[in-house]
Parts: C-alpha cells; structure tokens; sequence
C-alpha cells in the first residue's frame, strides 16, 4: 500500500475536510502504528522481523535493534556491543528490529504482507479518531480482535 494513500485513508476516515489534520500527522499516526505491529511480530518472534549484519567489537547496536535472534559471544552494555572473546574480530550476528519510520508520503507501508499493511491503517486510524474523541469503541473491539488474530497466527505459523 503506498504511503499517500494511506494518510489520504486516514483524513477520509474522520472526515477530514477542514484540513484538522495535517500529513505530517499522519504519517506520525502511522509510524505508531507501525511500531505497534513490530513490536507484536517481535513478540511472537517472527523470521519477518530478523536482521542479519556483520559486526565488530566495540559498536554500537544496529538501527532499530530490540533483542538478538540467538545467542551470541558478546555483551551488550548501553547500546555499546563487545565480544566475550578477546581474539573474535567479527561476528555474522542476527537480531529482531523494528521496522524503520516512514519519513514522508513517498514510498509503501514497510510490510512485505497485504494484511499487516492493512492493520496498520486500522490501527493509525483509531489513533487519529481517538485524539479527536469519536465513539471508536466498536472499531477498539474490532481491532483487539484482529490484534489477537494476528498473534495467534504468527505464533503458531512464525
């Protein structure tokens, strides 16, 4: 789904014709909607959310890090990485991380799947509708439910 589209689905959604809220609104709607299903996915440990980089001793933790996929020789100290093994110059290290922020309207929604796309226009949405006090909660419900759809289904089919 590209990015404009879902800030213009969003603006429909509260029929936004006085302009209430602005793109860059949005798109920070959506960047908290994003992070929510990351961090879902995250949870569940879904292989969609692994990273996969090589590293040296001493840097710091990659972008958008949130906890390592396995365990590895290092410590992590801050956002400071270093190895267990003083000899070990580098390491294949793979990790969980959040999708990264949209910036702007250009551009799709970060997930390779239809469905999470979708749920992250549902989910920016209900963050629109509820800061300007609409009667969300029938979408709330539906939106837990999908929420627990989601992780039921990511759970057991990773």
């Amino acid at each position: 789904m590209k990015t404009s589209k879902a800030v213009d689905a969003i603006k429909a959604a509260g029929h936004d014709i006085s302009d209430e809220y602005s793109r860059a609104e949005c798109i920070d709607f959506l960047n908290t909607a994003i992070h929510e299903v990351s961090g879902l996915l995250i949870a569940a440990r879904s292989p969609m959310m692994v990273r996969e980089i090589l590293i040296h001793d001493g840097e710091s933790v990659p972008a958008h890090y949130v906890s390592s996929a396995g365990q590895y020789p290092l410590r992590i100290t801050g956002q400071m990485m270093h190895f267990i093994d003083p000899l070990m110059e580098e390491m294949r290290f793979r990790y969980f991380a959040t999708m990264p922020p949209l910036e702007d309207e250009s551009g799709d929604l970060p997930f390779a799947h239809p469905a999470l796309n979708d749920y992250v226009l549902k989910v920016a949405t209900l963050l629109a509708l509820n800061r300007n006090e609409y009667d969300i909660a029938q979408d709330k419900a539906l939106a837990d439910e999908f929420r627990s759809i989601l992780t039921g289904a990511v759970t057991m089919n990773g």
